[in-house]
């Protein structure tokens, strides 16, 4: 039992076991030389008389005297017992090799084939999309500013408001606007009637070309007059110039506003856009007018049109600007939502399986494992194309492949394998089974 254990160990071990077995000779013929004589005159003073009187020691099992010959029987034994045992240990070194000379097939033939659960995956078309993140931005933000100066009389609407085109903000003081208004009627009435005579005595030729010029300069002069003296009676009113929501309101009544300051910010929702930005790699194939999908964070989606497309990248992060429209009559979309958005691709195969089979090499490579028609099993990189509740589609495969569906942690690439097939209906439910697990 013991040499067969000797056989099937390493040259260092039986080295090792050697030099044990050797120290254990030299501690025994150490102790044998060492073994003291019968010394029963102790007292004596002279160690010699000791021995001289000593009785001579003899084997305890034959009785011999052994004074003479202690130290060549010590010899002797230490040197038998080193013999036999360097002979028993090195006699492993000479069959150590044939006895392990077991090739490779025969192991593997004694080894039971591994079984693995299969199924047949075919390609299926799939449209692949470009995702990239976004945000909600109305379309146009106006800040509504005065025409004119005077004091806030009236704001007629609150934040959050919602305003048709035309529908007044602010109101200032009327002051002394109507009546600057009035006296530049007048003065239009007047320079009309001197107009008018002096064209009557240029036709009598009583008038000189000069002042019917003249008299045309002061009638054009109080014109401009009125319409200006009009125009200060219209900006009393500040009005919303389209459609929208009051988003700020930075004076209250009482306020002295001037000519430029800002009476209300108005906010239009309708179209609602949806800024996205992409890389030079995927802005490639997009253009004015495809579809897009926002995935809102709140779980809403929503679709629209692609209406703007950068032509320069951003200097910082080299992405292009993209711009999708997307109705939003009833203000239900606010501005500043997060969204994921999607945009359709041209069609590609690929195959559709659970995330739970991918596997992960030890370099990082992501892929799967199949049986070929060898029954063997094999590694394929794989790119995820897309990642969706129902599974993950997957490009580089053959269009059919005989994935591993179970076991495929306990196999190796090259290894020959047994297989079991299941049927699609069967790989549905796991897929839904994971996805559950999820959610």
């Amino acid at each position: 039992m013991i040499e067969p254990f000797l056989l099937h160990c390493p040259v260092s071990f039986r080295l090792t076991d050697l030099f044990l077995a050797i120290l254990v000779i030299a501690e025994t013929f150490q102790v044998l030389i060492n073994t003291p004589r019968y010394d029963r005159y102790s007292n004596h003073s002279s160690r010699s008389e000791s021995i001289d009187r000593m009785p001579s020691p003899v084997y305890p099992i034959a009785g011999i005297p052994c004074e003479g010959n202690i130290v060549k029987s010590t010899y002797a034994i230490a040197a038998v017992i080193a013999v036999v045992l360097i002979s028993w240990l090195v006699s492993g070194q000479f069959v150590a090799d044939e006895k392990m000379s077991v090739s490779v097939d025969e192991i593997e033939t004694d080894q039971v084939i591994p079984r693995v659960r299969t199924q047949l995956s075919q390609a299926e078309s799939f449209i692949s999309r470009v995702v990239s993140g976004g945000k909600t931005q109305a379309k146009r933000i106006v800040q509504v500013k005065a025409e004119a100066s005077g004091r806030v009389v009236a704001l007629p609407v609150e934040k959050g408001t919602v305003v048709e085109e035309g529908d007044i903000l602010c109101e200032l003081s009327m002051e002394d606007r109507y009546v600057k208004f009035e006296k530049a009627k007048a003065a239009l009435r007047h320079a009309k009637l001197e107009h008018e005579g002096a064209l009557k005595l240029s036709k009598q030729g009583f008038q000189a070309e000069v002042n019917i010029a003249s008299a045309e300069v002061d009638l054009i002069t109080a014109r401009a007059n009125l319409t200006s003296r009009q125009l200060d009676l219209d900006y009393r009113f500040i009005r919303s110039p389209f459609r929208g929501m009051v988003q700020e309101r930075p004076v209250d009544i009482g306020d002295v506003v001037q000519r430029g300051n800002i009476c209300a910010e108005i906010l239009d929702p309708d179209p609602m856009l949806v800024v996205s930005h992409l890389s030079e790699q995927n802005i490639g194939g997009l253009v004015i007018g495809d579809l897009a999908q926002a995935k809102l964070n709140s779980g809403e989606t929503v679709e629209g049109i692609v209406s703007f497309i950068s032509y320069s990248a951003d200097a910082i992060t080299r992405t292009y600007r993209i711009e999708i429209e997307i109705g939003n009559e009833e203000f239900i979309l606010r501005d500043g939502l997060s969204a994921d958005v999607h945009f359709p691709r041209e069609g590609i195969s690929a195959h559709r399986i659970s995330p739970a089979l991918l596997s992960l090499t030890d370099s990082g490579e992501i892929g799967i494992k199949i049986v070929d028609n060898d029954n063997q099993v094999r590694f394929i990189e794989v790119q995820i194309a897309s990642d969706t509740v129902d599974g993950v589609w997957l490009t580089g495969l053959p269009r059919s492949i005989r994935l591993i569906t179970l076991g495929q942690e306990l196999v190796f690439e090259g290894q020959t394998v047994e297989t079991v097939a299941v049927d699609a209906v069967a790989v549905e439910a796991v897929i839904s089974d994971d996805v559950r697990r999820a959610d």
